[in-house]
């Protein structure tokens, strides 16, 4: 069976590519979002709905289930080469307008799909794309849910590893925990302590890219 990418409600992609042309022409002082290729050879494709979990829900053994949805993102594509990414946020009261970026999650994002399509579970089963964000805790995964089973690909640069992988949600968050209670710990200050900043894990860079995405 294939990869299911649920159409977005409305003219969310419509909307998206409208405004595509103008934002690419706008590129200021930095490089044009999509280099030297024209708007009208760029597909506006992949559509996945984005979904966010906080820490605390984590520390609660909170799972996919708790996860709430905040917009949609598309991929930016010409010649089956990937770009860029396109991102709408939604809230129950509107829609905001379409954000573009350039990060190594879009690529990260478009290798993930592709070990996706392939495998032998898409046989038995038709999976949901989803995207997965935990901001606090730098994690982005792609998620694979269909009624019965969900799995996860933690998206590089992942505080778990497991980069590009298939990994069930119960390592997924049993990995994470620990991460999790660090956050907190670095979130709430001590009596008598001045106000924290929080700060990214230790170890390597975990921005993914612009941040959020």
């Amino acid at each position: 069976m294939p990869l299911n990418m649920p159409e977005p409600p409305g003219r969310i992609r419509e909307e998206a590519r409208s405004k595509l042309g103008d934002v690419a022409r706008a590129g200021g002082g930095g490089p044009k979002l999509l280099g030297e290729v024209a708007p009208e050879d760029v597909e506006v494709s992949t559509p996945h709905q984005v979904f966010v979990l906080a820490p605390d829900d984590i520390e609660a053994d909170g799972g996919l289930e708790r996860a709430q949805p905040v917009g949609w993102r598309f991929l930016l594509e010409s010649g089956g080469n990937v770009i860029a990414g396109a991102e709408v946020s939604e809230t129950p009261e509107r829609t905001f307008p379409p954000s573009f970026y350039r990060s190594s999650s879009v690529g990260a994002t478009a290798t993930a799909i592709k070990a996706a399509r392939a495998l032998p579970q898409l046989e038995a089963a038709g999976f949901d794309l989803r995207l997965l964000r935990i901001p606090e805790l730098y994690q982005m995964a792609l998620w694979l849910h269909s009624p019965h089973t969900d799995l996860l690909i933690p998206l590089a640069p992942s505080p778990i590893g497991n980069e590009g992988k298939i990994t069930p949600p119960s390592v997924f968050f049993r990995e994470l925990i620990a991460a999790a209670r660090d956050y907190r710990a670095r979130r709430v200050p001590s009596p008598g302590d001045g106000p924290r900043t929080p700060q990214p894990p230790a170890g390597r860079n975990r921005n993914p890219g612009l941040p959020g995405r």
